[in-house]
């Protein structure tokens, strides 16, 4: 603090030349020129009616710790990534908007793959909501006792799931023929409130006659149906239970049993 009060002491009180300075200070023109400057910056004039501490203060102010970005909210951005029609780029938009001063886009797009990997869902297939309904027979059958006969009887349960937020159907009928297929279909149609464009279908026989990863034959009562209520069936393809989400579903139901919405026989 003598040194830097003596460099404004010589330039305001003996005007004298930055290298004259340094030279009398023992330092270099570049210490003086800096020291100046900060005086400037800070509106110190001559003479200095300030302790050594506040002169230090004014000269050397304390920096500003820079605060990290704001980091997004990667578990809100996964379920928006459902909806129809958003991307990661909107959303990465809509969070710039709100914190101008975030992370870039590709630092955006790391976290998310990130946020995948960490949760085990880097295989995960997002969902467009009202897309897709997956449909398929429970697999094991249940049983209940007719109570006007007393006899044991076999229920098999119809089970629809729309993957976009695990919504679940399910209904109970006395076989799996086509006629409760298609009928399951309709109730569930009406259930959720509107048809999706894409039905996706396990590769059970009562939809289809033979599967096909090009071109699966349908059941031609099962094509008309989606035909008249425009859908687009695309069974699951055979031997990849990772793309069938809906076994999870149904794994659930065998567990808790069955709650169903209606039974029928």
């Amino acid at each position: 603090m003598l040194k830097a009060r003596e460099i404004l002491r010589l330039k305001h009180e003996a005007g004298l030349s930055l290298r004259e300075i340094g030279q009398a200070c023992n330092c270099g023109k570049t210490t003086v020129s800096e020291i100046l400057e900060r005086a400037k910056k800070a509106g110190i004039t001559w003479p200095i009616e300030l302790s050594d501490k506040q002169l230090m203060s004014m000269l050397y102010p304390a920096v500003e710790t820079r605060t990290s970005p704001i980091e997004p909210d990667m578990e809100y951005i996964f379920h928006e990534m459902k909806k129809k029609n958003v991307t990661l780029m909107l959303l990465w938009e809509e969070y710039k908007e709100k914190h101008p001063d975030g992370i870039m886009y590709t630092q955006f797009c790391e976290r998310y793959r990130k946020f995948k990997k960490d949760n085990k869902i880097s295989m995960h297939k997002e969902h467009k909501a009202g897309e897709e309904m997956e449909v398929d027979w429970a697999g094991d059958t249940m049983s209940y006792v007719d109570t006007d006969t007393g006899e044991l009887k076999m229920a098999y349960l119809f089970v629809a799931v729309l993957p976009a937020s695990s919504y679940p159907f399910v209904y109970a009928y006395a076989d799996t023929k086509i006629a409760n297929w298609i009928d399951a279909h309709v109730r569930a149609y009406e259930y959720y409130g509107g048809v999706p464009k894409i039905t996706i279908p396990d590769n059970t026989k009562t939809a289809v006659i033979k599967p096909d990863r090009i071109d699966p034959l349908l059941n031609k009562s099962y094509h008309e149906m989606a035909r008249h209520y425009r859908t687009t069936i695309i069974p699951a393809r055979s031997g990849k239970p990772k793309d069938y989400p809906q076994n999870r579903i149904i794994f659930k139901i065998r567990r808790i049993g069955c709650f169903c919405n209606q039974y029928t026989f």
